[in-house]
């Protein structure tokens, strides 16, 4: 199949991540359906339009609703808007946001990955923080960020609330758009 403007993906595992294996049993961490923080967000494009950025076969980041199952205004469990049939789901473009292939990962459009980094603890004042607020290390950048010299690796302020997290490869990210970056830090010492 070969879809014409969207891509076709099947969820990598299932559409849900809401086990977790403990003492060689799995338990079931969450049983609603409504918590967006459990549904899976990685994906494997299984067709793809003529001259598109993304192949068949390349790993996906995509928006928490794309697997998402939710209860309609009837009470009834519904797939999201853009299941397709057997396990594949017909996905805009402005719905995936990273891609992997040959083992390195890349941003799609205006979007960009930060690391959040540990609160930098001063020897003169106790804060009980783990993380610093609105700033974090740029982990995977696009092409107008390199071409503002902000680069990966570049310790980045962001504006308040664009923290949209996610799971890559066992660490947390943070999904940002261009407008979210909002200044680059150099520590002075």
């Amino acid at each position: 199949m070969i879809p014409r403007f969207s891509y076709l993906i099947e969820p990598l595992g299932s559409e849900y991540n809401n086990t977790k294996n403990i003492a060689g049993v799995d338990i079931v961490v969450n049983t609603t359906i409504e918590d967006a923080a459990f549904v899976n967000r990685m994906g494997v494009v299984v067709g793809a339009p003529n001259d598109s950025e993304l192949k068949i076969g390349d790993t996906v980041v995509v928006h928490h609703n794309v697997f998402r199952t939710y209860l309609n205004m009837r009470g009834k469990k519904t797939k999201s808007n853009e299941y397709f049939r057997d396990d594949l789901y017909l996905v805009s473009s402005d719905r995936v946001f990273l891609y992997k292939r040959n083992d390195h990962w890349k941003t799609l459009k205006e979007y960009c990955f930060v690391a959040p980094i540990s609160y930098d603890q001063d020897h003169l004042l106790l804060v009980n923080k783990a993380k610093e607020d609105n700033v974090g290390l740029l982990k995977y950048s696009n092409k107008y960020l390199s071409s503002k010299n902000i680069n990966e690796g570049d310790r980045v302020g962001f504006t308040r609330n664009s923290e949209y997290e996610f799971e890559i490869d066992g660490e947390k990210l943070y999904r940002m758009q261009n407008k979210d970056i909002c200044l680059t830090l150099t520590k002075t010492e």
